[in-house]
C-alpha cells in the first residue's frame, strides 16, 4: 500500500463520518485511527502524512 492509497482511504472514511453527522475534525481523527488499525500502520506515520 502506497502513500496515495492511505490518503485515499482516510479521505473516504472521513467523508463517511461527516455524512453521519460528525464534525470535520473529529471525522478526520476517527478516519486516521480506523485506517491505522485496519492496515497496521502506526498512527504516528499517518499523522506525518497528513501534516
Amino acid at each position: 500500500m502506497d502513500t496515495f492509497d492511505v490518503l485515499t482511504a482516510i479521505s473516504k472514511r472521513k467523508k463517511t463520518f461527516i455524512k453521519k453527522g460528525i464534525n470535520e475534525n473529529k471525522a478526520l481523527i476517527k478516519a486516521e485511527l480506523d485506517v491505522s488499525k485496519e492496515y497496521h500502520i502506526p498512527l504516528f506515520d499517518i499523522k506525518k502524512l497528513i501534516n
